[in-house]
């Protein structure tokens, strides 16, 4: 594979693209956000003889473009999990999800984010069964309740997290906050951004191209700081891409994408995730 120096080429493809400008977060413009420069995100992390892969991509909702899809899909060992989100452009906030689990065993659920709670159904397969999930028969329903802490707050997924933080990153906000919602539980998280610069080594792909990026990238860092709010009836459980807690992204300060994340990851301590490949967006809505 060739290797090509980093700035050139990620500039010149990003500024092809029409994709290299300024967002601001939605709050501060009457203007649709654009989708991100990035249409999908491959990040990979080794230890102890696993591999653990993430893929995260995000489209306009068919014709609606005021609504977003973001899928995922998270691998670790045998277990994996396919995610479904939709949310709006604007703020990020989730309207539905759905959550195909495998691994030694296989569950299926989805959550209508309404007004007043979360809808949340679960789906367990039949011995033997032939069904896609989504016929799969209901084990159980339950309604959430949104803690008061969300009452004026976004509430959205960890994945949506990716997006969010790169949003706050390109905007002039000195902090921006969310809810998170994982199973039953809600977590605040608060974006900072710091002014230390970080210079990393990269090596990740760019799809479609015969083009290798490596080398060091001037990079700019996101903190997200991670905490529980309202009830929590179950243990501890936020989670992105496989880290817990508090999570720091760092951007690369010419492209703006996400090169790495690092934070805490369970049975291994201190982790990073690196970028293996991206496939930047054809065209932004």
């Amino acid at each position: 594979m060739r290797t090509t120096p980093v700035q050139p080429l990620c500039r010149s493809l990003l500024l092809l693209a029409g994709l290299v400008s300024s967002q601001v977060p939605a709050n501060e413009t009457n203007t649709l956000p654009s989708l991100p420069q990035w249409q999908v995100l491959e990040y990979e992390q080794k230890a102890f003889f696993i591999t653990a892969k993430s893929r995260v991509e995000i489209v306009a909702a068919g014709d609606n473009s005021e609504h977003w899809r973001l899928t995922a899909n998270s691998s670790v060992a045998s277990n994996s999990e396919d995610v479904t989100l939709d949310l709006t452009g604007a703020e990020g906030k989730a309207l539905y999800r759905s959550r195909l689990s495998k691994g030694k065993e296989q569950r299926l659920k989805t959550y209508d984010f309404l007004q007043t709670h979360i809808e949340r159904v679960r789906r367990d397969p039949p011995p033997k069964t032939k069904l896609p999930p989504s016929e799969w028969p209901v084990s159980s329903r339950k309604d959430i309740a949104y803690p008061p802490e969300a009452a004026d707050k976004v509430v959205t997924d960890a994945y949506a997290l990716l997006e969010l933080a790169g949003r706050f990153q390109a905007s002039d906000a000195e902090a921006a906050e969310v809810i998170v919602n994982t199973e039953f539980n809600f977590y605040q998280v608060r974006m900072t951004r710091s002014n230390d610069e970080h210079d990393i080594e990269v090596s990740y792909e760019v799809e479609g191209t015969r083009a290798a990026v490596t080398g060091k990238r001037n990079t700019s860092a996101v903190a997200l700081e991670v905490a529980p709010v309202g009830d929590q009836p179950d243990k501890y459980d936020f989670s992105l891409l496989g880290l817990n807690g508090d999570i720091t992204i760092l951007f690369d300060a010419d492209t703006g994408l996400p090169l790495q994340l690092s934070g805490t990851a369970p049975r291994i301590g201190d982790a990073e995730i690196n970028l293996k490949r991206v496939t930047l967006r054809k065209s932004v809505p």
